[in-house]
């Protein structure tokens, strides 16, 4: 049995423990804690942009093989796109930053939606940015604010970027066989269905080279959507309340812990004694006792 001083250190120690943990999650609850921002699902960027184009961004990598023979020179058009969301409290301090590190990376600001009233703002940019200032601008934008998500993926868009090559060229060779048969006589209304086709050839060859524009080493960026959640501070009342309710969970946890260790080390040396007074038992004593 535990004696009454026994008992005495060992409530002493519980509760020191306690202050020790809730003293110490205060202290961080205080310095550190904010009042977090409303569940964030990772394409809330276009749920405000919804009804929106966006424009493709394609960037350009050259790369170049020596093989025995000769070197291989391979042009890839890629697009690669960085989704980050983050919370605030500061929404005027963290907007002047992301709009720095925008303009230090001489990017642009291709789509924005800005939502909410003061203490519940909601920001959304899709910003365009040079492949060189890419991995500078991002680092920068992923230091403002609190991260709540963040993504990057890149997509390899040579393929498509000569699907669109070939089918520009088979156009070009149509316009240029309906273009000789003006030469030829023929009825009025196939000259006008000549020149209908004509016409057709032309709009669609103005659409493709709008669509190549897109793939320009000139015009090439890479991605980076931004979603910004502005929030409100937490009070001390709450922070002391989250913090009690921590601790009890911690403290709880630790002494629940211990006591299960000293229950199994108690178990463990009572088995060990019983098991090694079986085993070094004399059987000829037993004999005499009986």
């Amino acid at each position: 049995m535990m004696s009454r001083a026994q008992f005495k250190r060992t409530v002493i120690v519980l509760v020191a423990l306690y202050l020790a943990i809730f003293a110490a999650r205060i202290v961080y609850d205080l310095a550190t804690f904010e009042e977090p921002a409303p569940a964030i699902g990772t394409n809330y960027l276009y749920s405000s942009l919804k009804g929106d184009t966006r424009q493709l961004n394609v960037a350009s990598l050259r790369m170049e093989y020596v093989g025995p023979a000769a070197t291989q020179v391979l042009d890839q058009k890629y697009e690669r796109v960085a989704s980050i969301s983050a919370k605030t409290i500061h929404y005027d301090d963290d907007l002047a930053a992301l709009n720095k590190a925008i303009e230090e990376a001489q990017a642009v600001v291709q789509m924005e939606s800005e939502q909410g009233l003061a203490g519940e703002r909601r920001l959304s940019r899709v910003i365009g940015v040079k492949p060189q200032y890419f991995d500078s601008c991002l680092a920068a934008i992923r230091g403002i604010g609190i991260p709540v998500s963040s993504t990057s993926q890149t997509t390899d868009k040579t393929y498509e970027y000569r699907q669109m090559l070939a089918q520009k060229e088979e156009l070009e060779k149509r316009l240029e066989s309906y273009i000789a048969l003006r030469s030829f006589e023929g009825s009025v209304n196939e000259r006008i269905n000549l020149e209908d086709k004509i016409i057709e050839i032309e709009r669609l060859l103005l659409l493709q080279a709008v669509d190549l524009g897109e793939y320009s080493d000139d015009n090439e960026l890479c991605t980076i959507n931004v979603s910004l959640y502005e929030g409100s501070p937490v009070s001390a009342s709450r922070k002391i309340w989250n913090a009690f309710v921590w601790t009890n969970g911690c403290h709880f946890a630790i002494v629940g812990s211990v006591m299960a260790l000293c229950l199994a080390a108690m178990v463990l040396v009572k088995t060990y004694r019983f098991f090694g007074s079986v085993l070094t038992a004399d059987p000829k004593k037993e004999n005499e006792n009986k």
